[in-house]
C-alpha cells in the first residue's frame, strides 16, 4: 500500500526540529487532501514553519525518529536535508 507522510518542521530558532507528521494512505492521495492536511497541520502546531511531503520509503522512520531522540540541531538539519532532496516543501 502506498502512503505519502507530512512533516511539519519547526524555524531556525526550534533547531528544525520535527514537530508533527500526518500519514496519507493511496486512497486519500488528492492535491486539495495534501493542501488541507499541510495547513491542519500548521493550525494544531503554529511553530510548524514549513510542511514537507516525502513518500514512505524504507529507513525514513528511522531517520526521523533519530532526528527526535537526538534532538540535536545536526541530526534535525540531516533530517530536514532529506526533506529537502527526496521531498516536495508543500507550506
Amino acid at each position: 500500500m502506498y502512503q505519502m507522510i507530512l512533516y511539519g518542521i519547526a524555524g531556525a530558532d526550534q533547531q528544525y526540529i520535527a514537530q508533527m507528521y500526518y500519514c496519507l494512505y493511496e486512497e486519500e492521495i488528492s492535491i486539495y487532501n495534501i493542501m488541507y492536511q499541510a495547513r491542519m497541520l500548521k493550525a494544531k502546531c503554529p511553530s510548524i514553519e514549513h510542511v514537507y511531503a516525502i513518500d514512505n520509503r524504507r529507513g525514513l522512520r528511522r531517520e526521523y525518529m533519530d532526528s527526535i531522540r537526538l534532538h540535536s540541531i545536526e541530526s534535525c538539519m540531516i533530517f530536514k536535508d532529506i526533506l529537502e532532496r527526496e521531498g516536495l516543501m508543500i507550506l
